[in-house]
């Protein structure tokens, strides 16, 4: 039986892979030490994932950090590793610098040294982020079309694709480790051959993620909604725009790379134009699916921001024919308000 050895299996990503590959027959190990709920409260914590996990599907989970020594003997079994695990928020890098870097940098450098050393036939997937570029997205010029922000240079069109630069401006401590972990994946192929592969994403999102201010904005805007708190919507008049992606799509393109491995590719990875909102627009949506009015302020812009994020996927296209976004706006908002209502929130 093929083995899949996930980190964070109990987050957002983590359990989306959990799913899918025990769906398809794979023997999944899960490890997760919960440390959203530590980050971010109760509202945070992860843990009842991992139950309804373990009660409809055959998953073996340890409750564990990936950098500890137990993680040995099960890297030593994997014929895939996914790393989803991760310190996810760029507002709390700026307030913890150091455990961000410890967990993003040097626990990642680790892991991959541990993958080479002892199962160096592995193939390794990293979850890596679109604020690898930090700000420079918001080195182009916009303007307003409706209720949203659109470049001004048709080339832009269908987002941002892997050439963006990344260095030469601010990323936030977060933008940074990561940056650093996934040239360290580049790396770890290019100079000792394992079969890495570095994913820049942004705005996934489902029915299992967590509503908390700082991480998930979706489901947390829903909530807002359902409550009728007051929600701040940060910077750029709510004009801002981002790409939404399903984290099962996401795992799907994580199945697919792991069946035919690009050692040493990076790709950018979200819901593409097909599934891009303004936060206004998203504003409209939420009300549409909730009945709800939404209740809201606008607030300041928060450090390294995107004006505007749409992945240009068109290299993963590429590389993985049989992979597309099968999951629209529509149903992923849907998808959470049911949650939140079966949840009383």
């Amino acid at each position: 039986m093929t083995t899949v050895l996930i980190t964070g299996g109990a987050g957002l990503v983590g359990s989306e892979c959990c799913r899918l590959f025990s769906d398809r027959g794979w023997k999944v190990i899960s490890i997760d030490n919960y440390m959203r709920g530590k980050l971010f409260g109760e509202e945070g914590s992860t843990k009842a994932i991992i139950e309804e996990l373990l009660k409809n599907y055959n998953i073996e989970h340890h409750e564990m950090d990936f950098r500890g020594e137990g993680m040995l003997p099960l890297i030593k079994k994997a014929d895939a590793i996914i790393h989803t695990a991760a310190q996810p928020s760029h507002p709390k890098s700026i307030e913890l610098p150091l455990e961000d870097f410890q967990i993003n940098a040097q626990g990642t450098l680790s892991l991959l040294e541990r993958v080479r050393k002892h199962n160096k036939d592995a193939v390794f997937v990293f979850c890596s982020t679109n604020k690898v570029y930090g700000e420079m997205p918001n080195y182009f010029k916009y303007k307003k079309v409706g209720k949203r922000f659109e470049p001004i240079d048709p080339a832009l069109r269908e987002g941002f694709d892997e050439n963006l630069r990344i260095d030469r401006n601010m990323h936030t401590p977060f933008g940074v480790s990561k940056a650093a972990a996934d040239l360290y994946v580049q790396e770890y192929a290019r100079l000792y051959g394992l079969k890495t592969g570095s994913f820049r994403m942004g705005c996934i999102t489902g029915g299992a993620a967590r509503a908390v201010e700082m991480h998930n904005w979706e489901p947390y805007f829903v909530k807002k909604a359902l409550t009728g708190e007051e929600l701040t919507v940060f910077g750029y008049g709510g004009y801002q725009v981002r790409d939404v992606i399903h984290a099962k799509d996401l795992a799907m393109l994580f199945l697919e790379f792991i069946k035919n491995p690009k050692p040493g590719e990076v790709y950018n990875i979200g819901g593409s134009r097909k599934n891009s909102i303004s936060i206004l627009e998203a504003l409209d949506l939420i009300e549409k699916i909730t009945g709800k009015k939404m209740n809201y302020k606008l607030g300041p812009e928060r450090e390294a921001d995107h004006i505007w994020w749409i992945s240009n996927i068109s290299k993963a296209r590429k590389h993985f024919p049989r992979w597309d976004i099968r999951i629209g706006l529509e149903d992923i908002f849907e998808e959470i308000h049911r949650v939140l209502l079966s949840k009383g929130r």
